[in-house]
């Protein structure tokens, strides 16, 4: 046999053999990585979450009048496996008990350790252990009202860009029903929105607020929709608008020194070319002459009707005139 072919074969058997290797060591490497999976699920530890409760089926009048959480801290004991479905966020992540299982006649609406503990199993493993829970129980206190309808007040903190003005916020509601013990509605004139910041508006602003509401009252609805117009102004220059005359006594002419001012002024960008100078009136009262018959310039009065959200910051070239008051 040829040195060539013995080379070859060598190097073909070395190629087999280096593959078996290969497959040998995937398959061992495939088989550990299972065995560490299972291994891990396993595994027993411990793990904390927040679940949300949800109290249905409270009268209409019905309110705490003392805390009741909206969630629950509950650490739990058991496999790996559980625990990260748990996380997922199951059934067991929300909690929904009944009002009327648990409140009397008296005011009172208590759920017990071992109750709460027993709604919680129930979405879980029967290898699950509840090794500590916040609150340990609910113990709480409620009051039945008819109700006060009330205005709502909101405060904002609202700046608009360059050329940009906000105007008065538009509340719907603008009252809602209160329910609350008689100490509380006796004296309750008005509730507080929250507090509505937002800077730089460029575009009318439509959002939902909430309401400011203690422990023992309940709004209906507990919200509220707000739009705060927003309008883009630009400069408006108007030229030579007339200055007219008022109250002047029969048998008298006053003349003005000039007769005609500059206006300018602030519109709304989407009547920008509607606004003319038969939109401004402008004129100075023979009232202020005769009650300083000294002075030598008389002020100028600007009337339109148009209104701010129209034009607005109006201003005059000059702020008086010289006049001569003829016989």
């Amino acid at each position: 046999m040829r040195l060539p072919e013995i080379i070859r074969k060598a190097t073909a058997h070395s190629l087999i053999l280096h593959r078996r290797d290969v497959v040998t060591f995937s398959v061992f490497l495939v088989v550990s990585a299972i065995f560490w999976v299972v291994r891990s699920a396993q595994e027993q530890h411990d793990a904390t979450y927040e679940v949300a409760l949800h109290i249905e089926n409270m009268p209409t009048g019905a309110v705490f009048t003392t805390h009741v959480p909206t969630t629950l801290k509950v650490t739990l004991y058991d496999n790996n496996i559980h625990l990260i479905d748990y996380g997922k966020g199951s059934s067991f992540r929300s909690l929904t008990v009944d009002f009327n299982r648990y409140a009397d006649l008296a005011g009172n609406f208590r759920i017990s350790g071992a109750e709460l503990q027993s709604l919680l199993l129930n979405e879980l493993s029967s290898t699950t252990q509840i090794t500590a829970m916040s609150p340990a129980l609910i113990d709480a206190r409620y009051a039945l009202t008819e109700g006060k309808k009330v205005p709502v007040r909101l405060q904002t903190d609202i700046t608009t860009a360059g050329d940009y003005r906000d105007f008065a916020p538009e509340l719907y509601p603008d009252s809602v029903l209160i329910h609350a013990p008689s100490s509380i509605l006796d004296t309750l004139r008005y509730v507080n929105a929250n507090t509505l910041r937002v800077h730089d508006l460029k575009d009318s602003l439509y959002a939902t607020v909430g309401m400011e509401l203690g422990v023992g009252v309940k709004a209906t609805p507990d919200s509220l929709k707000v739009l705060i117009p927003v309008i883009h102004y630009v400069r408006r220059d108007i030229k030579d608008v007339d200055i007219q005359t008022r109250g002047v006594p029969a048998g008298k002419r006053l003349i003005l020194f000039p007769r005609q001012v500059n206006l300018q002024c602030l519109a709304n960008y989407s009547h920008y070319h509607q606004v003319t100078r038969e939109d401004f009136e402008l004129f100075v009262s023979y009232d202020s002459i005769a009650a300083n018959p000294d002075r030598q310039f008389i002020p100028i009065s600007i009337y339109t009707p148009l209104n701010s959200t129209v034009v607005y910051n109006i201003r005059l070239s000059v702020s008086d005139v010289e006049f001569t008051l003829e016989e």
